[in-house]
């Protein structure tokens, strides 16, 4: 019996040791293991360089947020679906840089896909790109460029009413100081003027230097602080651009009718008119 109990005590132990063997990893093989799969995931991530403009020279206010999506748009009556997303805000002019991280492993070779911009000011759809883009299509240029327009809004008797530019944040071309008409100055490029919201600045071109200074406006009034520029010498325009920079420093009240802004002096006389431009 006890020779009998040993043997079976013998075979029991090498079982559980082959068990063990068996069923168990190393730390280094655990590390291996994580390593491989992390590595994977980040070989899986690629990115997409976005270049996102407007034609539209109104400036957008500061709360404006952008959007870029790439989606995939295969399934036909039915909605797309999300496969990644960038937002950021929409600080400055355009072009805006945009980078958005998506799986490679979610592209397949039939599907389709396209990227989407859109710019929001709070719940307020602005702009929207309207046609589709293939990010993996070849030949496609590096960074991609995206074009979004102005959302139309939707014109009713009330809404007419209400159809005025912005007086600040949009691009006013210099159209007369008082009653004179305003030429083009050097580089037959247009005169103009912008109220920045932003930190209350103005910017513009003044015939052959650029300019930038400070305003206050509230209610129609205007308050304009001192006016610095550029200092290039320009073999026309230099008495109107003269003309144009002494009048910012008499802007005292302002008024936007549709697309035209009219200025005063403080005895309510005319200094000069303006109109919103937009690219071409």
């Amino acid at each position: 019996m006890n020779k009998l109990a040993l043997a079976s005590s013998v075979l029991l132990s090498a079982f559980v040791l082959q068990a063990c063997d068996n069923g168990s990893t190393t730390p280094n093989q655990d590390t291996a293991t994580a390593t491989q799969q992390v590595t994977a995931e980040v070989t899986a991530m690629k990115t997409l360089d976005i270049n996102v403009i407007y034609l539209d020279r109104r400036m957008l206010p500061p709360n404006a947020v952008l959007e870029v999506t790439l989606e995939d748009i295969s399934k036909a009556d039915a909605a797309s679906d999300l496969i990644a997303s960038q937002s950021q805000a929409a600080k400055g002019t355009p072009p805006y840089a945009v980078s958005i991280e998506y799986d490679a492993s979610k592209i397949q070779d039939r599907h389709r896909y396209s990227l989407r911009a859109t710019i929001k000011v709070g719940e307020s759809l602005v702009f929207t790109s309207t046609t589709n883009i293939d990010p993996f299509a070849e030949g496609q240029t590096k960074p991609i460029e995206i074009k979004v327009d102005r959302v139309a809004r939707a014109k009713t008797a009330e809404s007419d009413k209400k159809a005025n530019a912005e007086f600040t944040n949009t691009y006013w071309k210099l159209m007369s100081l008082g009653e004179t008409p305003a030429t083009l100055g050097a580089g037959e490029k247009e005169l103009f003027i912008q109220f920045v919201a932003e930190n209350n600045v103005i910017r513009g071109f003044s015939g052959c230097n650029n300019f930038t200074g400070s305003f206050e406006a509230k209610q129609g009034k205007l308050t304009m602080g001192a006016v610095a520029g550029t200092r290039k010498m320009c073999m026309q325009g230099m008495d109107q651009e003269q003309a144009f920079l002494n009048s910012i420093g008499e802007f005292a009240s302002y008024s936007v009718n549709g697309e035209a802004l009219t200025v005063k002096s403080n005895k309510g006389e005319l200094i000069a008119t303006f109109e919103s431009r937009y690219m071409n």
